[in-house]
């Protein structure tokens, strides 16, 4: 077991435990263990807000109920869109300017030709026919039904708000396309990866965990010396390095490990509820 290391010190529990999903609380297998869900269900039980705040849709979100014995909130598409669990509801949206959907694609389109389009709304994907789905989304009835060309995507999402764009190429490392595309999207986006096998993520300008998860807080007159975050991607490093305290998985990249304040052990290890354990002095 990693045990946690360099770590900020515990001084009072926090008000907001706000964490990333993947790699980070769910295990490899896409679960939680018992020793997270109790961790986080007392921590519930005391007053704390727990937060899901992750680069997955909106349409997969229901999945998240096995995971947690109380339920979370949750902000997903990486800060583009709250969800309430409980009651199955999307709010407090903040979709693209649906007139610069055409030249963001285009422009990432010409940094990056081998990328193909996915783009994920409140109420599904619409994506090319070429964009190579990833076994998650395989494994969902739902995603990528709706398969139009490249010129009908703007036309395609005009009506429905939309959250996110995907490009992907799985041949290729996030990492690298994401150098290449970083100057194409320039101010029209705010451009990160949750994964390195070959996808971007887009969102809305000036959108991200952070900032989303900021105005959840303040809305409730939550200070971020009260906030505590967890995640291990180049998505979750806004957040890491907004709150008051935050701590990367040790399977993290390097680059998120120095966002953050403290490591704790892996997402495979309990590395969230050993932090939740400690600092609620369980």
């Amino acid at each position: 077991m990693n045990p946690p290391q360099a770590n900020p010190p515990h001084t009072n529990p926090p008000r907001v435990i706000a964490t990333d999903l993947d790699r980070t609380l769910l295990r490899g297998d896409g679960t939680t263990s018992a020793r997270t869900r109790a961790a986080l269900d007392l921590a519930m039980a005391r007053g704390a807000h727990v937060i899901a705040v992750t680069a997955r849709p909106v349409r997969w979100l229901d999945r998240l109920k096995p995971c947690f014995g109380r339920l979370p909130h949750v902000i997903a598409s990486n800060g583009a869109v709250c969800y309430d669990l409980a009651a199955g509801a999307a709010y407090d949206a903040r979709p693209f300017d649906p007139a610069t959907v055409a030249k963001l694609l285009a422009d990432v389109r010409a940094a990056l030709p081998g990328a193909r389009f996915a783009l994920e709304t409140p109420h599904g994907m619409v994506r090319e026919a070429d964009y190579e789905l990833s076994p998650f989304d395989q494994d969902d009835a739902d995603a990528g039904r709706r398969v139009v060309s490249y010129e009908e995507l703007p036309a395609a999402v005009a009506e429905d708000p939309l959250l996110k764009i995907l490009a992907a190429d799985r041949t290729r490392d996030s990492a690298a396309m994401f150098v290449e595309a970083l100057p194409a999207v320039g101010t029209l986006g705010q451009l990160t990866y949750s994964t390195n096998r070959g996808v971007l993520e887009l969102g809305p300008p000036g959108v991200t965990k952070a900032s989303t998860l900021a105005a959840w807080c303040a809305a409730r007159d939550i200070d971020v010396a009260d906030v505590v975050t967890f995640g291990d991607m180049p998505n979750d490093v806004p957040m890491l390095r907004w709150a008051g305290r935050s701590y990367a998985v040790a399977n993290a990249l390097d680059e998120v490990k120095a966002a953050a304040s403290g490591v704790t052990a892996s997402n495979d290890e309990d590395g969230v509820a050993q932090i939740v354990e400690e600092l609620f002095h369980l």
